[in-house]
């Protein structure tokens, strides 16, 4: 749901994730497992809950009503949007940049809800973080409403902005329709609902010239060519530059290679092809974790 906390139904969903890895891959019913678990900043304090909830869990699961499964957890919580913070900080690695002499903003535009990270010399900024900004369901919704797209349309309405291909057709209506002006109400609504937001955080530091704004997420997404836009008529530039002073990034550029993965391995991409922008933060936490457990293991 867009409008509960994750916290109610993660252990769940996290034990299922986790039966369905050992079905898969045929493993024995006694299982030492290590999980990272991704939260929205304001929503970490729930991590004890969630933590105590899938310990319970997890010393009896039965999956799929025929296998019975003991999980031995090892647990620990990041923000959401931190691996959009690890995959930049490799970028920057392979160019001999230290992603600790800059101030990097992470902007996760999510439909549920916006996350913001705020990283100095390296370290998390908490004073600067949130996650209680508008997220883009609700104003999707009520721009759709306004624009006389009903609910069974939703869906094309989501293709005309992720494609751009304003001339979608209707189940509901048996008939091609012209979205420019719902397509307009969404853009233009969401903007509005992020402006108070961008004015109290990024555009300070983008004028100071100091910092890089990184939007992620899948709202952000459907907004490219809009955020593009909006801050080129501020004067900070193209985010589609390749100016080594550049500092409005997306998160998914340069990341080809996990792209074509994600195809290869999930043929659902064709019919969702949001799911590699939308996995991009949970990959880049799991590189974090990998190199972690190596670190711990002595692997070089």
């Amino acid at each position: 749901s867009f409008k509960e906390d994750k916290s109610l139904k993660a252990p769940e969903r996290i034990a299922a994730a986790l039966g369905a890895i050992a079905h898969t891959h045929n493993l024995p019913s006694n299982i030492d497992a290590v999980v990272w678990v991704v939260l929205p900043i304001h929503e970490l304090n729930t991590r004890q809950y969630i933590a105590q909830r899938l310990q319970e869990i997890s010393q009896g699961l039965r999956f799929q009503d025929a296998i019975d499964y003991r999980f031995s957890l090892t647990l620990s919580f990041r923000p959401e949007g931190y691996g959009i913070y690890v995959n930049r900080k490799q970028q920057l690695e392979q160019q001999g940049i230290p992603i600790s002499h800059r101030t990097t903003w992470i902007e996760m535009l999510g439909h549920r809800n916006g996350t913001q990270l705020a990283f100095e010399t390296g370290s998390l900024s908490v004073a600067k973080s949130t996650s209680k900004f508008p997220g883009f369901w609700e104003v999707f919704e009520k721009a759709a409403v306004a624009s006389g797209v009903s609910s069974p349309d939703y869906g094309i309405l989501l293709r005309a902005l992720a494609t751009k291909e304003i001339q979608q057709y209707s189940v509901a209506k048996g008939d091609r329709i012209d979205l420019t002006e719902a397509v307009h109400q969404v853009e233009s609504g969401y903007l509005s609902a992020l402006a108070p937001h961008f004015n109290d955080n990024l555009i300070p530091s983008l004028a100071a010239g100091q910092g890089e704004v990184i939007f992620a997420g899948g709202a952000a997404a459907l907004m490219q060519s809009t955020l593009t836009e909006h801050f080129q008529s501020l004067g900070f530039g193209d985010t589609r530059s390749a100016q080594k002073n550049q500092r409005l990034h997306f998160a998914w550029e340069n990341q080809e290679h996990f792209q074509a993965w994600v195809t290869q391995e999930l043929p659902e991409v064709h019919e969702v092809p949001s799911i590699p922008v939308r996995m991009l933060d949970c990959f880049g936490v799991f590189q974090s974790l990998l190199g972690d457990t190596n670190r711990t293991q002595g692997v070089a």
